[in-house]
């Protein structure tokens, strides 16, 4: 008698498993910021910025229709380095992908990781350089990207692609300006999708030499509020799937300096 309840209850329990719904698929994006190697004395900062989308399934996630980090509200561009000398042609580097061939208008760099699952099962990275670019309709510049793979792999050669800087100031009190990045790296193998997995860059910005004064940083410092606080972003659209908005916190305490010597609040480099 024991042994058919037994038998019984692992008839309930299988059943149970192979009638139990499977796992529902959740789209994540993830972002972080941070800030460093804070020059207070002239306004210079570095921004470290880390995204990542993933299926929690482990299935490739649906492509990017678009990507776009927000940076504080008040971090605007000089005009001075819209200036040509600031201002990369991607004419050469479509020929030659050197980043030296636009040395004064590089700004960032960092690492990119794609997924061309099913095709290819093991992701793979590449190298990327943004540089400063001349804007278009719209756009307080363009942005000039050089991927460069760092794998041997037969899915994409070198390419340059193109995002954009824009102004959002008008559009809200959070953010300023914001970096629209390509999100479309063209393949090799017809019918192969390489999907956007993972953007990490580190930007450096631009500064601009004066002889017997402090050097000039590209964009102006955003004042730091009560909060010690400042905001940065991330947006996600894909194709087929709900957008995703991220948000990241960064305190400006190393931009304040000491109420004797400057008044609490101000930071160097920002209007006073």
């Amino acid at each position: 008698m024991a042994c058919v309840r037994v038998r019984a209850i692992g008839v309930v329990v299988l059943a149970m498993f192979l009638l139990a719904p499977p796992a529902q698929a959740e789209l994540v994006g993830e972002f972080n910021a941070r800030l460093k190697d804070v020059k207070r004395s002239w306004g210079a900062y570095t921004v470290v910025a880390d995204a990542r989308v993933y299926d929690t399934t482990g299935a490739p996630p649906p492509p990017l229709a678009a990507a776009t980090v927000h940076f504080p509200r008040g971090a605007a561009l000089r005009p001075r380095f819209l200036a040509a000398r600031f201002l990369c042609n991607p004419g050469p580097l479509e020929i030659r992908p050197d980043p030296l061939l636009c040395r004064g208008a590089h700004f960032a760099a960092g690492r990119i990781v794609l997924d061309a699952r099913p095709h290819i099962l093991e992701p793979f990275s590449a190298d990327v350089h943004m540089f400063l670019g001349r804007g278009s309709a719209g756009a307080v510049a363009n942005v000039v990207v050089l991927v460069i793979p760092n794998e041997l792999t037969p899915a994409y050669a070198f390419q340059v692609l193109e995002g954009r800087l824009l102004n959002r100031s008008p559009a809200g009190r959070r953010f300023g300006y914001s970096l629209e990045l390509p999100t479309k790296v063209k393949p090799l193998i017809p019918g192969l999708r390489l999907h956007l997995a993972e953007v990490h860059l580190r930007i450096d910005g631009l500064a601009l030499r004066r002889r017997g004064r402090r050097p000039l940083f590209w964009t102006r410092v955003p004042r730091c509020p009560a909060s010690r606080k400042v905001s940065f972003g991330a947006d996600y659209a894909f194709e087929g799937a709900a957008p995703i908005s991220r948000r990241k916190r960064v305190s400006c305490r190393r931009f304040v300096r000491r109420p004797a010597v400057q008044r609490e609040g101000q930071i160097p480099g920002a209007p006073g």
